[in-house]
């Protein structure tokens, strides 16, 4: 009798520990974007683990990875505290902001938030018509200008950038996809995307269309762009791009809120960094092209790592 207990002892046990496992749920971005091809990545190289179902037993992804609207939109689902979703993605200058609002309007929306990891540099993209006189920011005065949703973290950048450079512009608030069409049949004279080169959008768009088109130099007018890194995206990167192009980039980052988090959800992700770091190289060479412009010796004054 003492065996049979035994025996049931230990298989409760083992069907809790199955059972214990909970996946992490990370929000990404749009389904062709930079953030959910690098959570697929990332995702590729972590342990499945085995989750009871009834009678059944499956095995799952260390990450349920969510795609979503941008930065902005992780942002604020992040830190509501009844959200479930304790992981998300974004630029670093939309976060920096927020802090900002943080102390100026005296909450604490952010104080909770740490980094799991800085990721790549994401650089912005400001395409043009052909042959229509825009070659660089100074260039867009009185144009019709789109700087993607509010939802998305290229409307923030921009919107700042718009603000510090002084150079007017009527802005669109439009996505990159209802952007380029919008271009193709003249509605709009340029658009911004901020995002890791080479963005799918503007990679895989019908030539009909990029034939039209041409990236143009954005430059640190009225020093804007004193807080971002200059940034090159080289010729060829597009297949409608000849020449190499001047323009500024922001680091995209891993938000984790802290005060969601269980222990046992905090050594899964510090078990996520670490399979990361390891499997770097790999990533590079197999992954999308935005792990080749990973954050190298993060700055702990920018913002805390989890540890």
């Amino acid at each position: 009798m003492k065996t049979i207990f035994t025996l049931l002892f230990i298989a409760l046990l083992s069907l809790t520990a199955q059972n214990s496992f909970a996946q992490i749920q990370v929000l990404s971005g749009m389904e062709k974007g930079t953030y959910y091809q690098m959570a697929k990545d990332m995702n590729a190289l972590l342990p499945q683990t085995q989750s009871i179902e009834g009678n059944d037993t499956l095995m799952v992804d260390f990450l349920d990875v969510r795609t979503t609207a941008g930065t902005a939109f992780n942002f604020d689902i992040i830190t509501q505290k009844d959200h479930k979703a304790k992981v998300a993605m974004m630029q670093l200058d939309y976060l920096l902001l927020k802090q900002s609002d943080d102390i100026l309007n005296e909450t604490e929306i952010c104080k909770d938030l740490v980094l799991l990891m800085p990721l790549s540099m994401e650089e912005i993209h400001l395409v043009s018509k052909k042959d229509d006189e825009i070659h660089s920011l100074a260039d867009l005065a009185g144009r019709k200008v789109g700087i993607g949703t509010q939802r998305e973290g290229t409307y923030s950048t921009v919107t700042y950038m718009k603000n510090v450079s002084k150079v007017n512009w009527s802005s669109r608030n439009i996505n990159t996809e209802d952007a380029i069409e919008e271009m193709v049949i003249d509605k709009l004279d340029a658009f911004f995307v901020v995002g890791a080169m080479p963005l799918d959008l503007l990679k895989i768009m019908p030539i009909r269309s990029s034939s039209k088109f041409e990236l143009n130099s954005v430059e640190n007018i009225n020093s804007w762009a004193n807080y971002y890194q200059a940034a090159t995206i080289p010729a060829g990167t597009y297949r409608w791009q000849n020449t190499d192009v001047s323009t500024y980039a922001v680091p995209s980052v891993i938000v984790v809120n802290m005060a969601k988090l269980t222990e046992e959800e905090k050594q899964q992700l510090i078990q996520w960094r670490a399979t990361v770091t390891a499997n770097m190289e790999s990533l590079k060479a197999n992954g999308h092209n935005a792990w080749k412009s990973t954050v190298q010796n993060w700055d702990y004054s920018d913002w805390p790592l989890l540890k």
